[in-house]
């Protein structure tokens, strides 16, 4: 590069590892997500973890729809008190036949939807604004059987 070829491979050998980096941004993401970074989330939807738990999975990212998805598992407190939230929440609906009557959110009145079935007990919403990163449509599902809490948020 001008007649400095250290100075040129210097350059390029940064400007290649910034590449790289930005390539591989929504990977990185994934593998820092913390703990801290799970509770706060569950935290902005009203959801408080008081005990350890692990992170099982956590996948985010999408080309043209984005989401994230994160699955934790939780104590059997945490477990009985979120469970218990849900149940006894206004509106809460209990489906015995899901196949042909499942409950669905709805995006035009931003009312948390709360509801069991043979698996699972759910919590779902759309909120009016975005999250910081682009989410408004937000899916809970609670594990009947295992101690288990997933996340689903989409920007749909």
């Amino acid at each position: 590069m001008f007649k400095r070829p250290k100075t040129g491979k210097y350059v390029s050998s940064f400007l290649t590892l910034g590449f790289i980096l930005l390539c591989m941004s929504p990977w990185i993401s994934d593998w820092t997500f913390s703990k801290k970074d799970a509770r706060k989330l569950f935290a902005e939807h009203n959801i408080e973890l008081k005990d350890d738990f692990k992170i099982l999975n956590n996948e985010s990212g999408g080309f043209m729809d984005y989401a994230h998805t994160l699955k934790i598992q939780i104590s059997d407190s945490d477990k009985s008190r979120i469970a218990k939230e849900i149940r006894e929440s206004k509106g809460f609906i209990k489906v015995m036949d899901f196949k042909n009557n499942f409950p669905s959110a709805d995006y035009e009145t931003f009312e948390k939807l709360n509801f069991e079935t043979e698996n699972y007990l759910n919590r779902e919403y759309y909120v009016k604004e975005p999250m910081e990163d682009g989410t408004v449509h937000f899916h809970f599902q609670l594990s009947k059987t295992k101690n288990e809490l997933q996340y689903i948020g989409t920007d749909q």
